[in-house]
């Protein structure tokens, strides 16, 4: 299967703002051309509304015009990207394509659950399913009836190791702050134990979301010496800060395989993490780093001091990071990808 047979339906991923973003424009550069229509882009509702109905034009014409187009690549998630989604597979179908539905969402379940009979209506339009890990592979087989339900691993750009010593030991943060990324646990933590952390502990953390309400906690808490906004981070930015840490925590109460955890595991970092989603698939307790149920603020605790209290157990521990996540790099998943498209044509 060529990349001119190929064309995808996703995000604007010139710009890498979040996890699909990012898979998609690694996927840009082992596909050449990379054939691409927008759906959504980042701004007010007047703007996304003028890019979904260009979407819609592009689209059509891509399936009048472009014969050679036999599979339809489709990135999607719960809520709005779902029901934007819809049309396109829709349209796909109706031209005879073979469709191909991407699960990004970390609340596609809950989304579901809601919204059920049209999950399922619509999926089993799709060829084929590519669900994140195993998990999401037996939840989707059980929950859709789906009979093509594939694990294609999440793509990661190949790092780029320019590692610098501290003085304190630094823990990452990346992602959406809010409630289901686990920010506020963290920082639970860091204030009931900031005299323990003070002048030893830095905790840089990038995002978007509840910036103000974050903030204010650190002011409130006494906590501006150890936990630092580092606002959106992408590009050269994140690689210093990957290359900073000694440590990456992500304490989630729900996800899909997260993206940053990946790039994380891929600097030879150690990872805080909880039980949800794919993330028990990458990360084994004691092994790359430790693994704990969503909310458990002193397990959170725990690992850190852990981490802290023992170099070359820290080491050790991102050494098995590194050699974990080899098969989420752009060599193997670009041949896990060739595979999934030959068998559909």
């Amino acid at each position: 299967m060529n990349a001119e047979n190929i064309l995808t339906i996703g995000i604007d991923y010139r710009i890498v703002h979040g996890g699909v973003a990012a898979v998609e424009n690694v996927y840009s550069t082992f596909y050449k051309p990379f054939n691409h229509v927008t759906t959504v882009v980042d701004g007010g509702q007047v703007n996304k509304l003028f890019i979904l109905c260009r979407a819609f034009f592009q689209f059509l014409g891509w399936m009048l015009f472009r014969p050679q187009i036999e599979i339809v690549h489709v990135h999607g998630a719960s809520n709005a990207s779902f029901w934007r989604k819809r049309i396109f597979i829709y349209i796909a179908k109706l031209f005879g394509k073979k469709v191909v539905f991407h699960s990004h969402g970390a609340e596609f379940q809950m989304f579901t659950i809601k919204n059920k009979k049209a999950v399922i209506k619509t999926l089993n339009k799709c060829d084929c399913i590519i669900a994140l890990s195993k998990s999401w592979k037996l939840w989707f087989e059980n929950t859709i009836h789906h009979k093509n339900v594939v694990v294609v691993k999440n793509v990661i750009a190949p790092p780029h190791i320019n590692k610098e010593k501290n003085d304190k030991f630094v823990i990452l943060f990346f992602g959406r702050l809010g409630k289901r990324k686990g920010i506020y646990d963290i920082l639970d933590v860091l204030s009931e134990h900031r005299e323990e952390f003070l002048n030893k502990l830095e905790f840089l953390f990038g995002g978007d979301g509840d910036v103000e309400q974050v903030q204010a906690i650190i002011r409130e808490q006494n906590l501006n010496n150890i936990a630092k906004y580092q606002g959106w981070v992408s590009g050269i930015k994140k690689e210093r800060l990957l290359n900073q840490a000694d440590a990456y925590i992500l304490p989630s109460y729900n996800e899909g395989l997260p993206i940053s955890v990946l790039e994380a595991m891929s600097y030879s970092l150690p990872i805080i993490s909880t039980t949800v989603g794919g993330i028990p698939e990458i990360l084994k307790n004691n092994e790359n780093g430790f693994i704990m149920e969503p909310g458990d603020k002193i397990a959170i605790y725990h690992a850190i001091s852990k981490l802290m209290a023992n170099e070359a157990m820290t080491k050790r521990m991102g050494e098995n990071s590194l050699n974990k996540v080899q098969e989420h790099l752009p060599d193997y998943v670009a041949r896990q990808l060739q595979t999934l498209y030959d068998s559909l044509v």
